[in-house]
């Protein structure tokens, strides 16, 4: 078995022991920590999606265009050239 088909089945068998016995704290921090990481890999998994077909140049800002948002003017240099 790999380690994501262990997880599913400790997981299943963590539900269904949850609802024979109503439950207990420990088995329910179990069983939400199992879905936060699920929600975790998924989002991530949506955002490598996303930009997988994405050109970098589409999406990294340049530092000159950030800090002109903030009131500063970089120069060339590098150096602040001027505050707004």
């Amino acid at each position: 078995m790999s380690d994501k088909e262990i997880l599913d089945e400790i997981y299943h068998r963590l539900c269904n022991m949850l609802e024979a016995t109503d439950g207990n704290g420990t088995g329910r921090a179990l069983k939400s920590f199992i879905e936060q990481e699920w929600q975790k890999r998924d989002e991530q998994e949506m955002v490598d999606q996303y930009n997988r077909n994405r050109s970098p140049k589409d999406w990294i800002v340049d530092v000159r265009e950030m800090e002109r948002h903030r009131g500063l003017e970089i120069g060339e240099d590098g150096t602040v050239k001027e505050l707004k």
